[in-house]
């Protein structure tokens, strides 16, 4: 209780969850309601959140190997994924399914929470954590899902279609104003930063919003749910061996290595006719896991 108390607003993040579950089951908001806010949130809040964490901190070393950590730890799920799906015996549909839910990192779950227990420096350094693995879903696990869905002629109108999205054109002008040295007033970019980190509270709700608890059953949905969690963690603890990451970059390497299965999972397995029950299924119970155990790592997060 004690625990809950002294870090009430983490728990109030966690609540915003169960919130969208509750209004779903009231039908007082849909799925529907879910994706517009997601979408929302991707075209807005995180430039806007970019914008604020990466224009004005100083870079450092950590900057440029958590992205690479980032990409590492989807390449390795999706190797993974493979392997395991193809001792399932699984259809084409079904490992392609697993391997996007191995893929995709959930990051955009692990924000609000990091905003309400990051400095500044450190949550600059869970957004190019996140880019890394963005850049992997606007590039290589979109055309994976197209191969697996059988679809290689829609590669050239997605890879076209990402250069247009904002948050990547956000991160190329943080970073350019940040390495120029471009005189931005300190006291704005907090307020962005601020602003962006507000927004970004639109995600637990959205989720609760949009999970479904179909086919929970299926052993290869738990599976799925591993492979992104648990064997990400054991990839990021590699990594960050590898890497020699100390303190508060290593922590934010596990936690984002760790994260839950990201909803591009289901979008990508719904839009490519892949199996959207276990994908839809693995990413409710990963997120659903992670309301428990995020909050419970940042109480423990080196400061």
């Amino acid at each position: 209780m004690d625990l809950v108390i002294t870090h009430w607003r983490l728990a109030a993040v966690a609540a915003l969850f169960f919130c969208g579950v509750a209004l779903r089951r009231a039908d007082w908001g849909s799925a529907g309601h879910g994706r517009a806010l997601l979408k929302f949130v991707f075209n807005v809040a995180l430039p806007i959140l970019i914008l604020g964490a990466l224009t004005g901190v100083p870079l450092a070393r950590e900057h440029a190997l958590l992205p690479i950590t980032a990409i590492c730890t989807s390449l390795a799920g999706w190797g993974a994924a493979a392997w395991v799906a193809r001792r399932f015996a699984l259809p084409k549909t079904g490992e392609g399914a697993m391997v996007l839910c191995a893929m995709s990192i959930n990051v955009s779950m692990v924000y609000p929470f990091a905003a309400l227990s990051l400095g500044t420096a450190a949550f600059s350094q869970l957004v190019m954590f996140d880019m890394g693995h963005a850049v992997m879903v606007w590039t290589v696990t979109t055309v994976v899902a197209c191969k697996y869905g059988g679809h290689a002629d829609d590669i050239p109108v997605l890879l076209r279609r990402t250069l247009a999205t904002p948050a990547l054109w956000v991160l190329f002008i943080s970073l350019g104003l940040n390495l120029g040295g471009a005189p931005i007033p300190h006291d704005f970019l907090h307020v962005v930063l601020i602003v962006g980190q507000c927004l970004i509270l639109l995600v637990p709700l959205s989720m609760g919003l949009l999970v479904s608890a179909r086919g929970i059953r299926r052993p290869e949905v738990i599976t799925a749910v591993f492979l992104r969690s648990g064997f990400g963690f054991l990839v990021g603890l590699l990594l960050v061996w590898v890497f020699r990451l100390h303190g508060t970059s290593a922590a934010i390497a596990l936690l984002g290595a760790s994260a839950p299965i990201g909803f591009t999972a289901p979008v990508l397995s719904a839009r490519e006719g892949l199996d959207l029950d276990l994908a839809a299924s693995a990413g409710a119970i990963s997120v659903f896991l992670g309301t428990l155990w995020i909050p419970l790592a940042m109480v423990f997060f080196p400061r």
